[in-house]
């Protein structure tokens, strides 16, 4: 009876890290996304100041 009750309390624990570990991955993609736009975004402003600046000349 009381090895029925550590395994019940175990599968507790193991769902309990598992809906954690699921929150951690989506808020680490979100913020993979948003670093991934910044970079795109900087990158299109630096190319357009390089064509800009060869136009210019």
């Amino acid at each position: 009876m009381e090895h029925d009750k550590e395994i019940q309390e175990l599968k507790e624990r193991l769902g309990r890290v598992e809906n954690q570990l699921q929150n951690r991955s989506h808020s680490f993609s979100l913020s993979k996304f948003i670093i991934g736009f910044i970079v795109v975004f900087v990158l299109m402003l630096i190319t357009i100041g390089v064509v800009q600046y060869i136009a210019s000349s």
